[in-house]
């Protein structure tokens, strides 16, 4: 299993849940609502989406539903075709077994924050969704019902019929809503386990999959590994820019004493960030983004402190520049967490 852990996902894997939410009459402004995203940016290729934005924009559609159990209807929206090249590699494996262990080894390349992993043990499969990075117990949950449900809609697009699973597993207690998470699955389904998980037949594995394309499979499975690549080994570099520049927040460097920190000239580290479709000032400012709500919503400071702990020398500019993240004021954005709070 390779060990990258993708910081960011392409935008775009916010428009299938997104083009569902606005199908069953939601506006697209409510969703994104604090996400400091427009609907006109989420088909930007180049853009990309942070674990913070993301997690913002799952509660926004928590909150707006008031349905714990949404995360299936909004997996059941990720076909393979929406993973872009990893999807089109998926599909013209061989078997679904090739498919499988593909999947597990370039997931990084999806749209999921979790690690997949498969095994084979009396004659059925298990494929496992484990946690890499720390994420608040809701959005958690209705990211693990997510990518389960995505799973499962992938493994059937791929064998170009409904794949039966023999039994789910899911950390949460189920919301009070086990029914339904036994009617859309079509199994048994646990709760409150680790890791999440899908088992079916074993027998599965050796069946070919109808788009299978010899020539394609190779050529994508190649572009893939040229992807992962190169996500290990520039992703890292994005994360020491965040980090040098959160270990001194209220101080930012200047990029170019941050790239004679990290040890090469500041032409060369805006370069690879250019690469990695990212820049100094876009790390800047997602480090300022995500520590002014840290400050809005566990704080009582005046915004002119905060203004000052985020590095700005006028308030005016602090409020200009969180409006721009985040769609609404610094002191609405403090109101409302603290109305969800007492609500």
């Amino acid at each position: 299993m390779p060990l990258t852990i993708a910081m960011t996902h392409p935008v775009a894997g916010l428009l299938p849940p997104l083009k569902m939410m606005q199908g069953e009459g939601y506006a697209a402004e409510a969703c994104l609502k604090g996400t400091g995203l427009q609907v006109q940016q989420l088909n930007e290729p180049a853009r990309s989406v942070t674990l913070q934005q993301e997690v913002r924009f799952y509660r926004n559609l928590l909150e707006l539903t008031g349905d714990a159990a949404i995360g299936l209807r909004l997996g059941a929206a990720f076909v393979p075709q929406r993973y872009g090249i990893f999807g089109y590699a998926l599909l013209s494996a061989a078997t679904l077994g090739h498919a499988v262990n593909m999947a597990a080894h370039f997931v990084a390349l999806s749209f999921s924050w979790f690690e997949l992993a498969y095994s084979v043990r009396q004659g059925s499969v298990l494929l496992t969704l484990s946690d890499r990075l720390q994420i608040e117990a809701d959005v958690r949950n209705l990211l693990h019902d997510r990518d389960c449900a995505a799973v499962w809609v992938d493994l059937g697009e791929m064998l170009g019929q409904r794949l039966p699973l023999e039994r789910v597993t899911l950390p949460h207690d189920g919301h009070r809503r086990e029914a339904v998470y036994r009617d859309f699955f079509g199994c048994p389904v646990a709760f409150g386990g680790m890791p999440s998980s899908l088992q079916f037949n074993a027998g599965f594995l050796d069946q070919p999959l109808p788009h299978h394309d010899a020539v394609a499979s190779e050529q994508l499975r190649q572009q893939c590994q040229l992807l992962l690549a190169r996500m290990t080994r520039q992703n890292p570099l994005v994360q020491q820019v965040r980090q040098l520049l959160l270990s001194h927040p209220g101080r930012f460097a200047e990029v170019s004493v941050i790239a004679e920190q990290i040890g090469m000239s500041e032409r060369s580290l805006r370069r690879h960030l250019t690469e990695e479709n990212t820049s100094y000032k876009e790390i800047l400012d997602e480090v300022r983004f995500s520590l002014a709500r840290q400050y809005l919503s566990e704080t009582s400071l005046p915004l002119q402190e905060i203004a000052v702990l985020l590095g700005y020398t006028e308030p005016g500019n602090f409020t200009h520049a969180f409006k721009r993240w985040a769609g609404i004021s610094p002191r609405l954005f403090r109101d409302e967490v603290r109305g969800l709070a007492k609500g």
